[in-house]
C-alpha cells in the first residue's frame, strides 16, 4: 500500500533563514532521496533566538513543538539555529550541550515517540557556509541579476566555525552594496545549494552535523522508529 509522506516542519531563528533554509533543506533531501517518503512544509516556525527558547527549562521551545504538533500528518521538526552566542545566562554557550538539552526537552511534547526532533546549530552563523563556499559563489550574478560576492573572494584560511564571529558582517563587505540579510540570504542561498560538496564547506562540522541530522529524520521516518537527535550520552548508554 502507498504511505502517505510525512511533514517536516523547520524551525528558524529570523525572517531571511525562513527563505533561505528552506532551499538548503530540500536540496539535501533530494541528494539522499528522502522526498520518497517526506515533505517540507512550506510555512517554517520563526522561533526566536536560543536564549529565548531555552529560558524557563525550554517553556518556549515546547510552545512551539506543540504548536508544530497540531500540524496534520507531523513527522519531525528540525530546528536550525546560530551558534553565534558566547554565553546564555552566564553558562558558556556549546552548541552540542544547548542542541541535546534542546532535543530532550522536547520528549515532553511527544518527540520520539509520536514524531522526530532533530536540533543543529550553524557555527558561527547559517552565513558561515556561505563563506565557505565563497571561493564557488565568486562573480556570479545573484538570482535577481545584482553583483554578488565579488570575482576572486575566497574563504578566511582560519577555521570558519571559530571566526569571522560577524559572518554576515564579512559578506556585506564583499558584495557591492553590502549584505542584507532578509532578501540575499535566500538569493545567495539559491546559488549555494549547487555547491554544497565545496571543499571548505564539507570540513566544517557543523554542516556535517546538518547533514547527519536530515539522514537521521529520514531513517527515522521511513522506519517509523521516531527520534530525537543529538541523544544525550546517558540516552545512548
Amino acid at each position: 500500500c502507498n504511505i502517505l509522506p510525512r511533514r517536516v516542519i523547520l524551525f528558524v531563528e529570523g525572517e531571511g533563514d525562513r527563505d533561505g533554509l528552506p532551499l538548503l533543506v530540500t536540496k539535501l533531501f533530494e541528494e539522499i532521496a528522502a522526498t520518497n517518503h517526506l515533505f517540507l512544509d512550506g510555512a517554517p516556525f520563526v522561533v526566536g533566538h536560543v536564549a529565548g527558547l531555552t529560558k524557563n527549562d525550554g517553556k518556549e521551545w515546547l510552545r512551539f513543538v506543540n504548536a508544530a504538533k497540531k500540524k496534520k500528518n507531523l513527522g519531525a521538526v528540525l530546528l536550525i539555529l546560530d551558534g553565534d552566542e558566547e554565553s546564555i545566562r552566564r553558562e558558556k554557550f556549546c552548541p552540542g550541550m544547548f542542541a541535546t538539552r534542546l532535543a530532550a526537552w522536547a520528549r515532553n511534547a511527544g518527540a520520539g515517540s509520536l514524531f522526530s526532533v532533530a536540533c543543529v546549530f550553524a557555527r558561527q552563523e547559517f552565513e558561515s557556509w556561505v563563506i565557505a563556499c565563497a571561493e564557488e559563489l565568486a562573480g556570479k550574478r545573484l538570482p535577481d541579476g545584482r553583483e554578488g560576492i565579488v570575482a576572486g573572494t575566497k574563504p578566511p584560511q582560519n577555521d570558519l566555525e571559530q571566526s569571522p564571529r560577524n559572518a554576515k558582517g564579512w559578506l556585506g563587505k564583499k558584495i557591492p552594496g553590502g549584505y542584507k540579510e532578509t532578501t540575499d540570504q535566500e538569493l545567495l542561498t539559491r546559488l549555494m545549494v549547487d555547491h554544497l560538496n565545496a571543499p571548505r564547506l564539507r570540513n566544517m562540522k557543523s554542516f556535517q552535523r546538518l547533514r547527519k541530522a536530515i539522514n537521521q529524520l529520514s531513517e527515522a521516518i521511513a522506519s517509523g522508529n521516531h527520534i530525537v537527535s543529538p541523544l544525550s550520552a546517558q540516552a545512548q548508554t
